[in-house]
Order: structure tokens, then sequence, then C-alpha cells
């Protein structure tokens, strides 16, 4: 068992860059990259509500109407 992130995948469906949500987000580049390339090894809870909330922020901006969440982020898996 272990978290996978998504982020990647989920910053593509959104059509937003890394860096469009680290200057956005106010967190890290390094976390954001590591998250991206599944290297992160713990997250901050308030970084990843700021994620969550600047995803959400996006999707506002592009009219999507769909909430997003942590599993938007990361997932768990059953191995």
């Amino acid at each position: 068992m272990r978290m996978r992130f998504v982020l990647k995948e989920t910053l593509e469906d959104l059509n937003v860059s890394a860096h469009q949500l680290v200057v956005k987000s106010e967190v890290r580049k390094n976390t954001i990259y590591d998250m991206i390339h599944n290297k992160t090894k713990r997250i901050e809870v308030d970084n990843m509500g700021n994620i969550v909330r600047t995803l959400n922020e996006f999707a506002k901006i592009q009219g999507i109407k769909r909430k997003f969440n942590v599993e938007d982020v990361m997932i768990y898996e059953d191995n």
C-alpha cells in the first residue's frame, strides 16, 4: 500500500502548469515538483489545503463547476 500523487494529471486536465500552481498557491517549488514526480515522502496539511484551494480557483476561472479535493492530488493504492 502506498500513496500515489496524481497532481500532474490534474494539472494537465486543467491546462495549468506547475509553475502557475507554485505562484498562485505559494507552495514551495520543490514541494510541487516532488509531487508531480512522485518523490514526496510527506506533506504539510497546510500545503495540501493550499493546493486544493488553488486547483478550485483555477477551475472557477475556467468555468469548471467540478470541485477538486485531495484525491485530485494524491490517491491511496493497496498493492
